[in-house]
């Protein structure tokens, strides 16, 4: 299997019965009579709590105790309904397994990881041998493989160095001692042989694209499309499911994208159909998705780079988009696209419509609202289709505060600086965190943020509302919460990153 790791940033929406949890949380972790550490991993109406003693246990939307803390984890996963894995130290070495909501063991705590595969399938490890069973404990695949992983409606398992695949009953589709069988695109796939002999497969596992000599099957683009490298020119091409070259391997590089393909030859790149017919000629530097989403107005555009400069063009159109002269490109919604000229920025819609000339300089923006610059002067700028107003903002200076995409940040609020105190703005034109502090971090783009004033730190929320006293004298942001600290006496406490954004 080839292994790919994300690093995923999800910012959920967040309903009303989370809200209400959100409110409960506080209360449960302000109690001094419960002793909670901390709560979070609201799901399905549950939620874990942790005490300062470092077990943990499960409670309802009332706040009642459903699991007692008698675990060093649980994890509450949104598929698994009335199932949590589950953690304890075990003759000194931690093991896992499942419990249900009533307290009863599912599978046993007896592993050395687990994982929750799909369609109620948990891969469970064990003295470095790993296998599959259900959620009633049935084994579907033996304690057996080096390393198992589903994607689909298949699961693949590797022993010895040789790749199979499974469906989620257990039944082998594949005995062909593979080093290596990619995942399935349009129930197809790529095989690879020992010798690195490559061929193509349907999702039963059956051949139907036999080894080429001299060739090696690279990618998949569908049921009956494989990009292709003849591994003595080392060019690549496309080839169907009958053995017929629709592109010659000629190319240095292909990547599929939509219903055409980008090209490359020389260190140059075009974009040509799926039968070699020229769209764009290689001439360029650079082509890539101006977005990856699936769902926005971009389906077409690309950016295209050439001698240091970038633009938008798309392949069926003759003019570019965007004229390739600028320093950057980069689209900040679904509907729109900034351009940069010597560090001032500038707004095009996703059809390449003018809206705002390359007179400002971008610091937050959302969907339809900016904070700029301009001469001197600050200003919060509001998209309305294909025209703009401005409303100056009587401030010293609009911060900086990342994460930044080419110059701007993504947010609802700025963060500015009159004299030597620091405020937040929103952008509905109002103040909501005092201009009173020393210094200000927005946390991961929510309505929250942490202040420092007389060397102090807390977290204030937008509307100027203290969430955790001013009074710690360090912080450190740990994934889901951030951890503050008092020194003398030495005190601890952590605070959850709430993301619901009711501002």
């Amino acid at each position: 299997m080839k292994y790919f790791k994300f690093l995923l940033f999800l910012l959920p929406l967040v309903s009303l019965s989370q809200k209400k949890f959100d409110n409960l949380r506080e209360q449960l972790v302000k109690s001094k009579t419960l002793g909670y550490e901390y709560v979070y991993a609201y799901e399905n109406n549950y939620a874990v709590f942790r005490t300062f003693k470092g077990k943990m246990g499960l409670i309802d939307t009332t706040g009642n105790v459903v699991i007692k803390p008698t675990y060093e984890y649980i994890y509450n996963k949104e598929e698994l309904k009335n199932l949590y894995e589950v953690g304890n130290t075990v003759n000194k070495k931690f093991k896992r397994g499942y419990i249900d909501r009533k307290g009863n063991i599912r599978i046993p705590l007896e592993y050395d990881d687990i994982f929750h595969l799909d369609k109620n399938l948990i891969r469970v490890s064990k003295n470095n041998k790993t296998g599959v069973v259900d959620t009633l404990n049935k084994i579907i695949l033996p304690l057996k493989f080096d390393f198992i992983m589903d994607h689909g409606a298949i699961i693949y398992a590797q022993s010895n160095n040789i790749v199979d695949i499974f469906d989620f009953s257990g039944k082998q589709l594949t005995n062909y001692k593979a080093k290596d069988i990619d995942y399935f695109t349009d129930d197809r796939s790529i095989v690879t042989l020992q010798n690195n002999d490559t061929f193509i497969i349907n999702n039963e596992g059956k051949s139907i694209l036999d080894p080429i000599k001299n060739h090696r099957f690279e990618k998949v683009i569908d049921s009956d499309s494989y990009i292709i490298l003849n591994t003595i020119s080392n060019k690549k091409g496309l080839i169907n499911s009958k053995g017929e070259y629709t592109i010659e391997c000629k190319y240095d590089d292909i990547t599929n994208h939509k219903s055409f393909f980008i090209v490359k030859d020389k260190n140059k790149f075009g974009l040509v159909t799926k039968n070699d017919a020229i769209l764009k000629t290689v001439i360029y530097d650079g082509i890539y998705p101006v977005n990856y989403k699936e769902d926005n107005l971009f389906q077409n555009q690309l950016l295209a780079k050439k001698d240091n400069l970038e633009g938008i063009i798309n392949p069926f159109l003759e003019n570019d988009i965007i004229p390739i002269r600028y320093k950057d490109v980069d689209d900040f919604s679904d509907y729109y696209i900034v351009t940069t000229v010597e560090n001032k920025n500038g707004l095009f819609s996703e059809n390449g419509d003018r809206i705002i000339s390359e007179d400002y300089e971008f610091y937050n923006v959302a969907p339809d609202k900016i904070f700029a610059t301009k001469n001197n002067k600050k200003y919060l700028l509001t998209i309305t289709g294909k025209t703009y107003s401005e409303i100056e903002i009587p401030v010293d200076e609009f911060a900086k505060n990342g994460p930044f995409s080419k110059g701007f940040a993504k947010s609802n609020f700025q963060i500015f600086k009159n004299g030597n105190k620091y405020g937040v703005i929103s952008n509905k034109n109002e103040i909501v965190v005092a201009c009173e502090y020393d210094a200000i971090k927005n946390i991961y783009s929510t309505s929250e943020f942490i202040v420092k004033k007389d060397n102090k730190y807390g977290v204030v929320k937008a509307k100027n509302e203290i969430k955790l006293e001013i009074k710690y004298d360090s912080y450190q942001i740990i994934k889901e919460y951030i951890r503050f600290d008092i020194k003398n006496p030495k005190t601890k406490k952590a605070y959850m990153i709430n993301y619901s954004s009711d501002y």
